[in-house]
């Protein structure tokens, strides 16, 4: 009797580390409630887009309209400028016109020249005929210094319109940075990789339709259904054989650059390798801003990780595949003269991500697996920036 009670306890305590405590236990429905909860964010994140876009589309439109003053003003300033040269042109033309009329007639005290010219005839015939010459030139010396002071008047209200148009062109070109900034604020700030969360619903749905190929019911821990899913690593090794880092994971344009960068002197068909072993968990293809993708589920001495391998040119495992540290998946791509729809990538190389946990089992969202992002210098070697290296594991 007292052997059978020990071997029911022994069976007890067996049974207690070998299977979660139902308080910590997650379930393929936990993770069909958590998609269903994305679904829902989902759909109000549609309604607030349309609203944004709304928004986006009178800032667009108001920026057009800025652009079109600008324009206008630029255009008035040219001419503005070309009206001022002229009257300067015209006042020197002037100014030495009455230069010779005042020599000519040595003025001297106002009218008196002009009654010392007449008085000066030889004969009453000379003296009408001088008098009317003086009348005449009178005449035009005082047109004259009216045209003259008119254009000085002219030159100065050009001048000072001129300088309420490049105000007003200031100030059109401040509220165009303000509009723009205004837009920036509404639009998504792109990282090396990003997906949409339709996309992000699309693969949680994959991954829970994974468990359930592995023969995971609704209410199944996945812990233990799914525990011979994942193979068990000890290290993580580079992902290409030879190459150098070209971006340091951390921030970067005031944003979070959630990996490393790494490229090779070559551009074309570089393997691209799983850095450790795992199981990929998914995979996505000429998405806009990351390319062609790869997401690996890994777990390294007891703790699991995430592993995204971005801007690819070609994939060559497939989703549920089993990976090793040999497994090639791809080749580097990021090319934007070949991968045109890749809008986040200015040049060939390979993205790599590692976050802590299991993306689309431990949480949710495309979001937290950046979040959770950590340096992969801190589980993989890699050399200092722009150092060439010739092998995936030798330590630097």
């Amino acid at each position: 009797m007292i052997k059978k009670i020990c071997c029911w306890c022994i069976i007890l305590v067996m049974m207690c580390f070998t299977f979660p405590m139902s308080g910590s236990a997650k379930t393929v429905r936990d993770l069909m409630d958590e998609l269903n909860a994305l679904e829902a964010q989902n759909n109000q994140n549609q309604q607030d887009k349309a609203l944004t876009q709304d928004q986006i589309n009178q800032t667009n439109e108001n920026i057009n309209n800025i652009n079109e003053t600008i324009s206008k003003a630029k255009e008035e300033i040219e001419t503005l400028s070309v009206e001022i040269e002229e009257l300067n042109q015209d006042i020197e033309e002037k100014d030495e016109e009455i230069k010779k009329l005042m020599n000519f007639l040595q003025i001297s005290n106002g009218e008196n020249a002009y009654l010392e010219y007449a008085f000066g005839a030889k004969d009453f015939t000379d003296f009408i005929y001088r008098m009317a010459i003086s009348e005449q030139l009178a005449s035009y010396n005082n047109n004259l210094m009216t045209d003259y002071n008119q254009m000085i008047v002219d030159n100065k209200e050009k001048q000072q319109e001129l300088k309420e148009q490049q105000v007003v062109l200031n100030d059109q070109k401040e509220k165009l940075n303000t509009e723009l900034a205004k837009l920036g604020e509404k639009m998504s700030n792109l990282t090396s990789t990003s997906i949409t969360l339709a996309e992000d619903i699309q693969l949680q749905k994959e991954i829970v339709q994974m468990y359930k190929d592995l023969g995971c019911k609704d209410d199944d821990d996945i812990d233990v259904c799914g525990r011979n899913m994942l193979p068990p690593g000890t290290s993580f090794l580079r992902p290409m054989v030879a190459g150098y880092v070209t971006s340091e994971w951390g921030s970067r344009w005031g944003t979070l650059h959630e990996g490393i960068d790494m490229s090779n002197e070559e551009t074309s068909n570089i393997p691209v390798y799983s850095s450790a072993v795992g199981i990929v968990a998914a995979i996505r293809t000429r998405q806009p801003c990351g390319g062609n993708m790869v997401l690996v589920h890994h777990n390294i001495n007891g703790k699991t990780y995430t592993a995204m391998y971005a801007h690819l040119r070609t994939i060559t495992v497939s989703k549920g595949q089993r990976v090793t540290q040999n497994t090639q998946i791809g080749t580097m791509g990021g090319d934007p003269n070949i991968e045109t729809f890749d809008s986040c990538s200015t040049g060939p190389h390979l993205h790599f991500t590692i976050s802590t946990g299991l993306y689309a089992t431990d949480y949710s969202s495309w979001d937290t697996l950046i979040d959770r992002s950590i340096n992969p210098r801190s589980v993989c070697n890699f050399p200092s920036l722009g150092v060439t290296f010739y092998n995936r594991s030798v330590k630097y």
